[in-house]
Parts: structure tokens; sequence; C-alpha cells
């Protein structure tokens, strides 16, 4: 039997469904690597920096100041930790082999640890594996599952620079339609006053840079300063595509041979019977009501690289943010506005190494004071006595608890 004919053969219900047969295939795929062949970024160089600072409104002179990183610890440039995500999400060939055909995915976790700096001149490249297969019933759908991928990224000289642990909910298409549990929230309006208010925060964002923060100065319960996302447009969501990439979004003869490749990616428009990529969802009003949506959202991807953000600006660049842990748990609605916080929550100092660590609370909540994006961070701040060691840098065995 053909491989038309046998996707023929399937039951209807299949396509956006979560069955056993699907779980099964995917649990055969777990923990077999496989490397990322089309990756959106891949050389680093003073383009790709800029273009994945700029995807996220980063500003920091480290990333986009050549002379300023020519005078830093590196020596040149460094890239944002957003270039990663063009590597492995922006890449074409990262959902290859999900399984679930039709099964919607909510991204709802990512935790990074970054080892080693990505700077110009590197050339990156990344590995995925099924590593976590769990089943959950929640609020917002029926049936459905956590998936969890494993990233490793290697720099030309094979050194691993960093990881991250991506978790997806699969939830089955029709189930969050019928769940409505954002149906009743409101678009978002603000005053032109409130505009103002929020241009003015954005625009107070304090970058550290090369003023050194060191270890003995921070105080457990100080906060920091926070970074401000919003309100959300359709153009943020093509400034974050233009800089890491898209899975989805293809054009012409590789749209078709993509279609024809993966016949679920393209969604027919009901109105002009044109195929849409199912990325559409973070711009199209009709596409986000078909799976429960009152509006268009935004990447988690785009929201876990401000978390990032919020870090680097505040360990300045003698610093190393070693670790974000990042979960999203609400929706952020075109309109929207997010406060990217974070507070100290504890500090400690290796007997061996001398490495002073900080343990930070992250919490990204919106205008209507949800949070919808908590999280914590560990960054390694030099001492008054001593810099930073040479890299890699692992706090998972300097964790302060033991």
């Amino acid at each position: 039997m053909s491989v038309d004919a046998a996707t023929k053969a399937r039951p209807a219900q299949v396509y956006g469904s979560i069955t056993e047969e699907g779980l099964d295939q995917l649990r055969k795929r777990m923990h077999i690597e496989h490397p990322i062949t089309e990756p959106f970024l891949r050389f680093v160089n003073d383009d790709s920096i800029r273009h994945a600072a700029r995807a996220i409104g980063d500003m920091n002179p480290l990333f986009i100041d050549p002379k300023h990183a020519a005078a830093s610890r590196f020596g040149r440039q460094v890239a944002p930790a957003s270039f990663l995500y063009g590597v492995t999400w922006g890449s074409w060939d990262m959902r290859r082999g999900e399984g679930l055909p039709g099964v919607h995915g909510l991204h709802s976790r990512d935790r990074w640890r970054y080892f080693r700096p990505v700077l110009a001149g590197d050339e990156i490249r990344a590995t995925k594996m099924l590593v976590g297969l769990e089943e959950k019933a929640g609020s917002y759908a029926g049936r459905s599952i956590i998936q969890t991928r494993e990233f490793k990224y290697f720099n030309q000289r094979d050194e691993l620079v960093a990881t991250c642990l991506m978790s997806a909910f699969r939830v089955e298409r029709n189930a969050g339609k019928e769940g409505a549990k954002y149906s009743s929230i409101a678009k978002a309006t603000y005053t032109v006053e409130e505009i103002q208010s929020i241009d003015d925060e954005v625009g107070s964002e304090i970058v550290r840079g090369a003023n050194p923060r060191y270890w003995e100065d921070v105080l457990v319960g100080e906060a920091l300063q926070p970074i401000v996302r919003g309100p959300l447009t359709v153009a943020d969501m093509i400034a974050w595509m233009m800089g890491v990439g898209s899975p989805h979004i293809r054009s012409g003869q590789y749209w078709l041979a993509y279609r024809k490749q993966s016949p679920k990616v393209g969604v027919r428009d009901p109105k002009t019977n044109i195929f849409e990529a199912v990325e559409r969802v973070h711009w199209d009003p009709f596409m986000a009501a078909e799976i429960g949506m009152p509006a268009p959202y935004d990447y988690g991807s785009q929201r876990g690289a401000w978390a990032t953000h919020l870090m680097t600006n505040w360990a300045g660049d003698d610093g190393w943010v070693a670790e974000v842990d990042v979960q999203y748990r609400g929706m952020n609605f075109l309109g929207d506005t997010v406060w990217v916080r974070g507070a100290v929550t504890r500090k400690w100092q290796d007997e061996k190494t001398g490495i002073g660590y900080i343990a930070c609370s992250i919490q990204g909540v919106n205008q209507r004071g949800d949070t919808i994006m908590p999280g914590s961070a560990i960054v390694a701040l030099p001492t008054r006595a001593k810099k930073l060691p040479d890299f890699p840098i692992d706090p998972a065995l300097d964790d302060g608890k033991a």
C-alpha cells in the first residue's frame, strides 16, 4: 500500500486527535538523537548577531556594538541567547518526527543552561532528542500530553555551548475550542496616556554593560530592573521571525514541497480555499478561534528570549547567565503588555572555585495582573577579589543546596 493510500485508510478522527497508536509511535522515537540539518542560523557574525538581538528589542552593546564588545573580556561580539532559538526553533526540521498530525502544540516550558559564549566567528550546530512524553488533563483542553525535547548546541570545536529542555502541550484541536478557557478575555485597549506610560517604561530599560556587578554587593530580596514588552503587535511577531526564522513560513516551491511532504501543515481558509500555515494562529483571528483562542498570541520562544534578556541586562558584561528556566502558563494576546520582572532569592559561593552564584525569580506579568511566565535563573558573578574563571561554567555542580 502506498503512503497516500495508507493515509486515506486511517480513521478520519485520527487527524487532530491523540490516539494510542500515535502515542506508541512517539514512544518508539524516544531517546534517539537527530542532528538539526536545516537551521535558520548557523554562522555567527555581525549580521546574524544583530538580527537575533533585534528580534527581541535587545540593545545590549555587548551584542550590537563591535567596539564595546572588543573591549570586553570576550574580545569580540557575543550573540544573545535568542540566537540559539534560530538554530533549532527556527529551523525547518526541528519538528520533523513530532507525530500526532493535526494535534495543536502550545509551547509550555524552556529550561536553558548556558556553558560557553557564542562568539562572532563561531559556527553552531545542534541535535535534538525526544526525552519526555507525559499525559495531562487540563482546563484548556481535554486529553493532552507534554512532549519534551532536549537540544544540545555545539560550536565548531565540538564544545558544548548550551542545552535546552523544550516542552510543549499537544492538545486536541477541537477540545481547546470546546473548552473555551479564554473566551471571557477582552481585547486590551489603552488610553493615550497609558500608551505613553508604557513607552516610557520600555525606554527606561537599564543595561548593566561594562559596569561590573559584584557578588558581594547583591542582596537577597532586591528587585531586578524590569523590561517591558508591548502592547504586542503583529509586527513583534514579524520581527521575531526575521531574527530567528520560522518553522512553517515558506514560499513558492518550498511551500508546495512542504505541503506534499506533510499534507496537514497547510490549513485551508474556508472562505478562499487557500492553504495557509498553521502558524497563522499568531496573527490570524480565524485560526486562533479554531483552537479556542479569542485572539492571536505570541510565540512562547519569543517570551522565553525576553527572560534571558532580562538576566543579561542585569548581569552585565562581567557576569554570566548560566541557567534560565521559564514556563508559559497563560497566553500573551495581541494588544497585551508584559512586564518581565525578577528578584534575588538566594546567593552562595562555591568553596572550591570561589565563583559567586545568584539565584533569581522571574515573573512575566501582563496588564491584567496575570503571571503568564513564572521562572527562575542562576547567574555567576565575579567577586571583588576574583574574576570569573574560563568557560565552561556549570552551576549544576554548585547549586548551593548541598
